[in-house]
């Protein structure tokens, strides 16, 4: 019932089409007579209805039973071939129950040399017709396919930096409680000021999770508190030293970058009052220049190993760029490429 209503419809309006033509033609050949227009409007309801209906109601089975994404060459010759057949058909059938019951006439007129090029001529209207309407519903299925995937890589994309994001937050509330464990015997009133700072960090972490990119004003704030947060143990083991202009100031990173790299120098670096980790960050270019000094610690503090990879695979999905590393026995470089 829902093909034949949605089709009826259809054909409604091509019909509706088909005597605009109508008219249209028979102003420019000169016969716009009140016979000549019913006459015009009778023959493209009677035949136009049906024959759009019929296409439409096959058109609309074929699609249940080829799919254009599975078989698309059979789909289209199964398509332009059924289509001329029903098409033929239902002419037949319509001149059939016109000239021979309607009108009275012999079978035989269906068959004259005036009516045969009828049937040619509706042979090649129907031909050209079905493979404008094929390539039309080829052209909204494909473009139906393309907007399906985009959207699903869309999705696939936004899931999976989601989650690369919340990576961030158990990678660093990991290696935070375990410095804030190492200083509650230590110093306590230190233990406490440090459990304060880190609250304030975990502020900025929820407001800013739902953001893929953050400003490199934003990044550096958040930066130097963490850096604070650490110094807050390690005294004046730690120095940082920043030169960014006002300008580059709004331009964006992926958000929390610094605070990873910052934690992967901390990681993997021994230093102390007399031998500081020395970090600079300056812009270069189109980069956002990250380096420490190095001086590699015997054993590595724990930790997962996904600093640097967690920035890469979201430079990745953000941008489809990747950052520069660049080791020296001295130097340990990262830059990272601004998103415009």
């Amino acid at each position: 019932m829902k093909y034949f209503i949605a089709n009826f419809i259809v054909g409604l309006k091509i019909t509706g089409i088909l005597c605009l033509v109508s008219m249209l033609y028979l102003i420019f050949i000169g016969d716009f007579s009140l016979d000549a227009i019913k006459n015009q409007v009778l023959y493209n309801c009677y035949y136009g209805i049906p024959l759009s209906m019929v296409n439409g109601i096959y058109f609309d089975k074929l699609d249940d039973w080829i799919s254009w994404e599975t078989n698309p060459k059979v789909r289209a010759w199964v398509g332009v071939i059924g289509s001329i057949l029903f098409t033929m058909m239902t002419i037949f059938l319509c001149n059939y129950i016109l000239w021979v019951i309607i009108w009275g006439n012999e079978t035989d007129v269906l068959f004259t040399d005036r009516n045969r090029v009828f049937y040619v001529i509706a042979f090649i209207i129907t031909v050209i017709i079905s493979a404008i309407i094929h390539s039309m519903r080829f052209f909204e299925w494909a473009q139906s396919e393309k907007l399906i995937s985009e959207k699903l890589r869309k999705e696939k994309a936004e899931m999976e930096l989601s989650a690369l994001k919340a990576h961030v937050d158990p990678h660093f509330l990991f290696n935070s409680f375990n410095t804030l464990s190492g200083l509650i015997d230590e110093d306590p009133k230190r233990a406490q000021k440090m459990l304060g700072e880190l609250s304030g960090i975990y502020r900025h972490i929820l407001a800013t999770r739902d953001e893929d990119t953050n400003t490199i004003k934003s990044e550096l704030e958040f930066a130097k508190k963490y850096l604070g947060l650490q110094q807050t143990r390690f005294e004046d083991s730690i120095e940082l030293e920043v030169n960014v202009d006002e300008h580059s100031m709004e331009q964006k990173l992926p958000s929390l970058s610094l605070q990873l790299l910052l934690e992967n120098a901390i990681k993997h670096n021994a230093f102390d009052e007399n031998q500081p980790l020395k970090i600079r960050i300056f812009k270069e270019g189109e980069n956002l220049v990250i380096q420490n000094n190095k001086r590699k610690r015997t054993v590595l503090a724990e930790g997962n190993g996904m600093g640097l990879q967690n920035i890469r695979d979201r430079y990745q999905l953000l941008t489809k760029q990747d950052f520069i590393v660049d080791e020296t026995p001295n130097l340990f470089t990262v830059k990272l490429p601004v998103i415009l």
